[in-house]
């Protein structure tokens, strides 16, 4: 009896590993969701919607974006943990995940999520309307020295790594200034091009347009190094002014849950590398000068270094009195 029970249970185990084979060989077999932690609009959301597309004709099944900016990334990452890992949800992976875990209001385990693909890095500016009266970024700084705490700055959720690349900017300058939270940076571009925030940060791709306009004007380049593209190569950067940090900038690229099957993730790498190789790819970059191609589709090692990140923001987050 016990020898049949033990046969039984090789065969049901067995079988169990032939389904998951077989569907893994199969997979995609029905549409896919990538979950983006913006509002559209904003650079990373034209992000998600290029990939989306991308990504779905290589995987002959179409990926839909939802974009869940809400709750300090917390909408969106608890939606995905509430899914099957099976590959069929997608997180939008960006840095300020780093930040945004580290919050006590952050629900999920940051360790169920694996980094399985990194694409590019996003470069900012700060910008503010043309016919601002900060003609220079030394105007606003003037102007945050006057008024302390007073000046308000259109930014990102609070955690995020907009939030981080102002705090460490306007530390720099020793300033206090006011944060103005938004869901993405389109929604911030917005406010400032409205009349309703003196200034705002943002990837210069959703802003030059305007400047091209002559509706905004480019402050500061947040970079250690001027950009080599000729529509930005004149804007200042930090170092210009004397100051020198450490930058830590948004890299784009995708969590899936853990447990996910590995030839699952690398079938989603392999598509993502695909989409980087296509013309539509290429156009992007041209039109996009803040995009800095960094793909890697090595998910261990991608983890491994963003939990290295999250533990840096974390020490950093710390230190400015967030956390």
């Amino acid at each position: 009896m016990r020898a049949l029970q033990a046969a039984s249970a090789a065969v049901v185990l067995a079988l169990s590993a032939f389904v998951g084979t077989a569907a893994q060989a199969a997979w995609p077999d029905h549409p896919i969701e990538m979950v983006c932690a913006t509002s559209p609009g904003s650079g990373a959301a034209n992000w998600c919607e290029l990939f989306a597309e991308l990504t779905g004709k290589n995987l002959g099944q179409p990926v839909k974006v939802l974009f869940k900016g809400g709750g300090g990334g917390n909408e969106a990452a608890a939606y995905v943990a509430g899914r099957p890992a099976d590959g069929y949800t997608w997180l939008q992976r960006n840095t300020s995940y780093a930040g945004y875990m580290n919050l006590p209001t952050f629900r999920p385990n940051p360790d169920d999520f694996v980094n399985v693909i990194n694409v590019e890095k996003f470069l900012y500016v700060v910008a503010v309307r043309t016919d601002s009266k900060y003609k220079t970024f030394q105007d606003l700084i003037a102007d945050m020295k006057a008024r302390p705490g007073k000046i308000g700055v259109a930014t990102n959720k609070p955690g995020s790594a907009h939030h981080i690349h102002m705090i460490k900017l306007f530390n720099a300058f020793g300033v206090d200034w006011n944060f103005v939270p938004y869901k993405g940076a389109g929604g911030a571009m917005k406010d400032v091009l409205g009349g309703h925030v003196p200034a705002g940060i943002g990837p210069p791709g959703i802003w030059l347009p305007h400047v091209k306009a002559g509706k905004a004007r480019f402050l500061i380049w947040l970079d250690d190094k001027h950009s080599s593209r000729p529509e930005l190569a004149n804007i200042p950067t930090p170092a210009d002014f004397g100051k020198k940090y450490d930058f830590i900038h948004q890299v784009q690229g995708m969590f899936v849950m853990k447990g996910t099957p590995k030839p699952v993730m690398e079938r989603i790498a392999a598509a993502f590398k695909a989409a980087t190789e296509t013309p539509r790819y290429k156009d992007y970059l041209t039109k996009n000068p803040h995009v800095v191609p960094v793909f890697s589709g090595d998910a261990d090692k991608n983890t491994a270094d963003f939990t290295a990140t999250r533990t840096e923001i974390k020490a950093f987050l710390k230190k400015a009195g967030l956390i």
